[in-house]
């Protein structure tokens, strides 16, 4: 037996499809090793970021992705953009302090980044 699904029921199960392939929200981060130190030491010990953006109040959000900037990655030809992946957005200061630490992307790298 053929079963029939009716424009109404398609037009449903499409809504349904769209409204769960919303893109994640990020998520804070509360405990990492480089909240309230120098953004200096997060770049020695992960690379720079890709995109800073300069706020008016004298403070900046530095975009960070694990594939940008790595030379491990680049020198070995690793591709880190697939499952183990990161993306990050860190607040500093005026004077360069991490304020803020926001997961844009989540994967197990996450985890090892921010220690």
């Amino acid at each position: 037996m053929k079963r029939f699904i009716g424009p109404l029921t398609a037009v449903i199960l499409l809504s349904l499809h769209a409204c769960s392939s919303t893109s994640p929200q990020s998520l804070p981060v509360h405990k990492s090793l480089y909240l309230g130190k120098r953004y200096m030491k997060f770049v020695m010990d992960n690379g720079p970021s890709y995109r800073d953006e300069k706020l008016p109040d004298g403070s900046t959000i530095h975009y960070w992705r694990s594939d940008f900037g790595n030379l491990i990655a680049v020198a070995t030809g690793r591709d880190d953009s697939g499952e183990d992946y990161c993306e990050l957005a860190i607040r500093t200061n005026p004077a360069k302090i991490v304020e803020k630490i926001q997961i844009l992307q989540e994967s197990l790298r996450c985890n090892g980044v921010l220690k």
